[in-house]
């Protein structure tokens, strides 16, 4: 198969080396660690060779790569390495607590390698995954792979499922989950625990969510609408308490999504967000997936309440309450009351109210 390791993780000068259109007898050369290179180069060319399509210079990598030195390895692991080596080497290299301690601390090391270690290395190896609350909250499999190490102890089972009930996680079919929801129920955390906890959240929200350069979201196009669809499905994989601190900081788009969310905590959160303007607060107020919650919270903002778009759209949306929309009819121009007075879909007593408002400024009443 096609080695996943781009050429870029290599020095420029080697990256002949692992060139598959190079001659054979230079990648087998490199793959039997006859090059000089320095520790980081020999391990990313080990590993890119490692998938050659060559079984003869494959196997040689990968008999190259578990006999290296144990300090060539730390070396390497002390250096900036591609994050594909690191997962390599997680799955290749014989079991050594150092080495494997090293990849842990790595912090280009992916969330897919936590999780394959998870169950098999030590308890005071686990202890450094179990530190690691930020990629827990990006990656739960991490969590469950963590519960079937046999070396975990009741106190590190506790520690990690007290920490998914007050994020969100949901395991349901756990016992050490129902157990830890049981025993913190009602058990409020300290301000300065409140503030760690958010912080571990807000840093395993994805960067390019939290962005406010996005561009409006067009309907009518299909590289936007496919953008939605992917943002749709990493929403789906995040906690509740991710959602929420999403909600707060998130950009326009985030927040178009999550701001029809059924949970109150989530929208009202996205509603709050403070990049949230007035044009934006007008769409959304025409908006009728979104809940009454959120319909209150525009209709008593008064900053947003001056924008004559906002009050159209109040009175106009069906989700808004009698009494907020009344509030806000006689502000309305009568091309608008007109629209409303014959509108279908609000209640006809808010119609016969625009009618009433009508009649009213001709001097028919």
């Amino acid at each position: 198969m096609a080695s996943p390791i781009p050429a870029s993780a290599v020095s420029e000068n080697l990256r002949k080396h692992i060139d598959p259109k190079a001659p054979a007898p230079l990648r087998l050369m490199a793959a039997r660690g006859m090059v000089p290179m320095g520790p980081r180069d020999m391990v990313t060319v080990l590993t890119a060779l490692s998938y050659d399509e060559d079984d003869k210079i494959e196997s040689a990598a990968i008999d190259s790569l578990v006999g290296l030195p144990e300090r060539i390895l730390k070396g390497a692991l002390s250096e900036a390495l591609h994050p594909l080596v690191l997962d390599h080497l997680a799955r290749t290299l014989p079991e050594n607590e150092e080495i494997f301690e090293a990849i842990l601390i790595n912090q280009a090391t992916p969330d897919e390698t936590f999780e394959y270690l998870a169950d098999q290395v030590s308890s005071r190896l686990l202890g450094i995954i179990l530190e690691n609350q930020v990629r827990m909250l990006r990656h739960t499999s991490i969590v469950t792979k963590c519960l079937e190490n046999p070396d975990i102890s009741k106190a590190q089972v506790d520690r990690m499922m007290d920490f998914a009930v007050r994020t969100g996680m949901q395991f349901e079919d756990l016992d050490a989950f129902e157990e830890a929801r049981a025993r913190i129920k009602g058990v409020p955390l300290a301000k300065e625990e409140q503030e760690r906890l958010q912080e571990v959240i807000l840093e395993s929200l994805p960067d390019d969510l939290l962005m406010e350069s996005d561009e409006d979201y067009d309907e009518d196009d299909e590289a936007a609408e496919r953008r939605r669809v992917t943002l749709l499905q990493r929403l789906s994989r995040m906690t509740i308490a991710q959602k929420v601190a999403l909600a707060q900081k998130g950009n326009k788009t985030v927040r178009s999504q999550l701001i029809k969310e059924r949970n109150k905590v989530v929208c009202t959160a996205a509603i709050s967000n403070p990049g949230v303007n007035e044009a934006e607060a007008a769409v959304i107020a025409s908006n009728r997936a979104v809940s009454e919650d959120v319909i209150r919270i525009i209709a008593n903002k008064r900053e947003w309440t001056r924008s004559y778009q906002v009050k159209v759209a109040l009175v106009q949306n069906p989700k808004t309450p009698m009494a907020l929309a009344m509030r806000f009819l006689n502000n309305l121009r009568n091309p608008d009351l007109k629209n409303v007075a014959t509108s279908k879909s609000i209640s006809s007593s808010l119609a016969g109210a625009a009618k009433k408002i009508l009649r009213k400024r001709q001097g028919l009443d």
